[in-house]
């Protein structure tokens, strides 16, 4: 009953979302905002916390959230470049270095989602770290499903 309830408003949020469009553009980042807002719930939910461990874990989050985006924000300047220096024909060893920098950025990445993992069992218990860590596989998972069911479009009438 739970699953039906979230697909309904997810649904629901993502319909809303290009109706919403069609007469004025949302401010920057207001769709995201939401979906954040709305995951940021749901998640409360599954891992059942209290609401001294959801301010917590709220602010935890942000902070890796932030983190993340200064890093997602390097991998694509790396990723510029690259496509600069294959457009100019950079040598081998260029090629190596910008390859070597973005790999770095990829293990920096993982070692640092585990670290932020490992700091919320400080108010968090084993079994709510291991829900987080299903929910959000999930809610990813979940959130493409719907997503690449509206980008495919209706089937031409007949």
């Amino acid at each position: 009953m739970k699953t039906h309830g979230i697909h309904t408003l997810l649904l629901l949020m993502l319909l809303s979302m290009p109706a919403y469009s069609q007469f004025d553009p949302p401010p920057d980042g207001e769709p995201r905002e939401r979906l954040a807002e709305l995951r940021r719930l749901k998640m409360i939910e599954a891992l059942d916390l209290t609401e001294e461990q959801a301010v917590r874990l709220t602010v935890r989050e942000k902070t890796f959230r932030e983190e993340e985006a200064k890093e997602r924000e390097k991998r694509e300047d790396l990723l510029k470049q690259l496509r600069t220096q294959v457009k100019d024909n950079a040598d081998a060893a260029a090629l190596r270095a910008t390859l070597e920098q973005i790999t770095q950025l990829s293990t920096a990445d993982v070692i640092r989602r585990h670290e932020y993992l490992l700091s919320l069992s400080d108010f968090l218990s084993e079994e709510q770290i291991a829900k987080l860590v299903l929910f959000e596989h999930h809610f990813a998972k979940e959130i493409r499903r719907i997503l690449g069911n509206s980008r495919r479009g209706r089937p031409p009438k007949r």
